[in-house]
């Protein structure tokens, strides 16, 4: 059975923009990791797997030097939970995965734990 926390806090100045760059960060990692895997299926039959998306966030990291600032395991969960859109989308005919949006007002992400 897997378990998960959730916590209210109280962050200061400081603490609420470190959290809004991990807020923004993921959902632009995974819009590009979107944008990147359906162009290559669509004009070329490319599958690529989570561990090809991980290495497109090396690249994305030297092209957005900003990136850097941000926890990895927030990028890489980003990944991971791009891969499990699409694997729902063919295994169970969820719909197919969407873009993430600023005005969505669901501002989260996931930090991998033990």
């Amino acid at each position: 059975m897997k378990r998960g926390n959730r916590y209210r806090i109280y962050p200061n100045k400081e603490q609420k923009v470190l959290m809004e760059k991990h807020f923004g960060s993921t959902r632009f990692v995974y819009n590009r990791l979107l944008n990147i895997k359906s162009t290559l299926y669509k004009k070329c039959r490319i599958s690529i797997s989570e561990f090809d998306l991980n290495n497109h966030l090396l690249v994305l990291k030297e092209i957005y030097p900003w990136l850097k600032e941000i926890n990895a395991g927030a990028l890489q969960q980003a990944s991971r939970n791009l891969n499990k859109a699409f694997t729902n989308f063919f295994n169970f005919g969820f719909g197919y995965p969407q873009r993430k949006s600023k005005k969505d007002h669901h501002f989260s992400f996931q930090l991998p734990g033990e």
